[in-house]
């Protein structure tokens, strides 16, 4: 049997991971969640005797949720597949961590009639675990942990901001500064003149 395989994650905007190649062996290295993708599917497909005939990566748009603009890619997947008389793999991860489904991606997959859901089992990778519902929970007590410190950081940063132009650096500099040293707003953005000038005119606890 051949296969089409379909790897997405979800961007995280706070740690500025807002990309993703569109190789999927580039996109495995830049995310632990394509990683654990790849290698599910992949092992699987091997496991059938089968075939991979393509393999396409996606990032969503929104941090929290799946949305209507992975279609296009999934309808282009299915003609694949149809006209090869393939099937298509993706791991579904939303039962086994409590999430909403996907709608827009599992609707058009399932009415496809050519889809193999494949569950979250965690894989053994190179003496390393790959265990995606502890990767989601690790990563959502991060972000909790995030939001809780935000004012904190707010007070910190406009501290840095306003040391740096009281030595005579404009706004732009100072925007290179932080962003050189990988220093980001306190909402996970890079650094601009504009921002840096926002922070300053709106206090310690401004945005």
């Amino acid at each position: 049997m051949d296969y089409f395989a379909l790897y997405w994650t979800l961007p995280v905007p706070w740690v500025g991971f807002k990309q993703l190649p569109s190789d999927p062996d580039e996109a495995a290295k830049a995310s632990r969640t394509i990683r654990y993708q790849v290698e599910r599917v992949r092992r699987w497909v091997a496991a059938e005797k089968g075939r991979l005939l393509g393999e396409s990566v996606f990032m969503e748009l929104q941090a929290d949720r799946g949305t209507h603009h992975i279609v296009p890619l999934v309808e282009k997947l299915v003609a694949k597949a149809e006209n090869a008389g393939a099937g298509i793999v993706a791991v579904n991860f939303a039962e086994a961590l409590g999430w909403r489904p996907h709608y827009a991606l599992w609707g058009t997959l399932e009415g496809s009639g050519r889809v193999t859901a494949l569950d979250p089992t965690p894989l053994v990778l190179e003496h390393e675990t790959l265990d995606p519902v502890a990767h989601f929970r690790e990563w959502r007590e991060r972000e909790d942990r995030f939001v809780a410190g935000k004012e904190e950081r707010k007070v910190a940063l406009a501290e840095t901001i306003r040391a740096l132009r009281e030595s005579g650096l404009s706004f732009p500099v100072i925007a290179e500064v932080l962003n050189g040293e990988g220093q980001r707003t306190a909402n996970g953005k890079p650094w601009t003149g504009d921002n840096v000038r926002k922070m300053l005119g709106a206090g310690p606890g401004g945005t």
